[in-house]
C-alpha cells in the first residue's frame, strides 16, 4: 500500500493505462483482507470500465481474471483479436 500511494502521489497516472495499472494493483491488494474487499471489487470495476473504453484489452482480462478468482470461478477465456472485435 505504501508504494502504491507513493505511485499515485507522484504523478505516475497520467495516462490512462497507468491509471488502470495502479487501480488493477490497487484493487488486487484490497481484496486480500475482508475489510477491505468491497472498496477492492469497486476500484477494479472502475479499472474494468476504463481499460474497455481504451481499447487495453490485456488489463481488462487481467482485472477479469483477478475478480473470478476471488469469487473462486475460473479464469475468463482468453481475448484475441477475432474475439475482440
Amino acid at each position: 500500500m505504501h508504494f502504491i500511494s507513493i505511485a499515485r502521489g507522484g504523478g505516475a497516472a497520467d495516462s490512462p493505462l497507468q491509471r488502470v495499472r495502479l487501480d488493477t494493483a490497487h484493487g488486487h491488494i484490497l481484496l486480500s483482507d475482508p475489510a477491505t474487499r468491497d472498496d477492492g471489487r469497486a476500484l477494479l470495476d472502475r479499472a474494468a470500465t476504463m481499460a474497455a473504453r481504451y481499447g487495453l484489452s490485456h488489463q481488462l482480462r487481467s482485472i477479469e481474471g483477478i475478480k473470478a478468482r476471488e469469487r473462486g470461478g475460473i479464469r475468463p477465456p482468453a481475448v484475441t483479436r477475432e474475439t475482440s472485435a
